[in-house]
């Protein structure tokens, strides 16, 4: 298959998986997670690949040093680890997804919440799985 051949060279990570296209998600998990601690190809240089996508800043250049701080989220005061997930759907709708949810682990967050109020707040429904 070559979605797991693309995997094993490091070559591509596991996202946008989307029900009821699951039959393989665990085993690209598992394939990923071997690229990962062999460290090839995108796993390779540390925080190119982020639950969001590429950092295209970073390239392939192996030698890469990052000293460079993520700028802090906009959030509430006292909220150091926001775990909400905030997604735009295909159709513009704004959906948060919570700990435990179907969709939460492969749902790469456009905004993180602390608390499903501050969510609602911004405009976001919660996901109805």
């Amino acid at each position: 298959m070559f979605n797991e051949l693309l995997l094993e060279q490091g070559l591509a990570r596991v996202a946008y998986i989307f029900a009821p296209n699951t039959k393989h998600v665990d085993r690209f998990y598992e394939i990923q997670k071997e690229a990962q601690q062999k460290a090839i190809g995108i796993w390779s240089i540390e925080n190119y690949t982020t639950d969001r996508g590429f950092d295209e800043d970073r390239g392939f250049d192996e030698n890469v040093i990052d000293t460079t701080e993520e700028a802090p989220s906009e959030q509430q005061p006292g909220c150091d680890n926001p775990t909400i997930k905030g997604n735009h759907s295909s159709s513009g709708e704004l959906i948060y997804h919570v700990p435990g949810g179907q969709f939460y682990e492969q749902t790469n967050p456009e905004e993180m919440f602390c608390t499903e109020e501050e969510a609602q707040e911004a405009g976001y429904r919660k996901s109805k799985r």
